[in-house]
């Protein structure tokens, strides 16, 4: 883990505020949407409000983990993660763009946080970015082994 006191790029800072208000968004935008998907569910009748809702939480808590990966420890695998599963959300837009106007109306805070996600990534590339996953820091006086 790099020390809290050390100094996190502004490129690191802008990765983790933007993931996060992408997560944030998909999240808000699921549980807006939850009397929806309790009236049209047929065939998962075992669903209701309260399991929605923990499934939304969760897949937000899941969001908070790469960018504790990357904001905490600089993890490498964190940066190729979360570019795959966003080149992957980047995909499934494209399959969409035939419902894209319905997306528009339908769920406007989810189709938001694909673009705030991937700018997000954008900026795990960056130079700065590049030395601080390069950069594993020098001995933290704090640490005793």
């Amino acid at each position: 883990m790099i020390p809290l006191s050390r100094r996190r790029p502004t490129s690191i800072s802008i990765f983790a505020i933007a993931f996060l208000g992408a997560a944030v968004l998909s999240c808000i935008d699921g549980l807006v949407r939850i009397p929806v998907q309790l009236k049209s569910q047929n065939t998962f009748t075992w669903l209701s409000r309260d399991v929605l809702i923990v499934w939304h939480s969760a897949w937000l808590s899941i969001a908070l983990i790469p960018v504790a990966m990357v904001w905490l420890s600089a993890i490498r695998f964190a940066r190729w993660m979360v570019s795959i599963m966003a080149l992957a959300k980047l995909a499934g837009l494209l399959f969409a763009v035939p419902v894209l106007p319905m997306l528009v109306r339908m769920q406007p805070l989810w189709l938001a946080s694909l673009p705030l996600g991937l700018f997000a990534v954008a900026f795990l590339f960056t130079p700065a970015s590049n030395r601080w996953f390069a950069d594993k820091g020098g001995v933290d006086p704090a640490v005793f082994e």
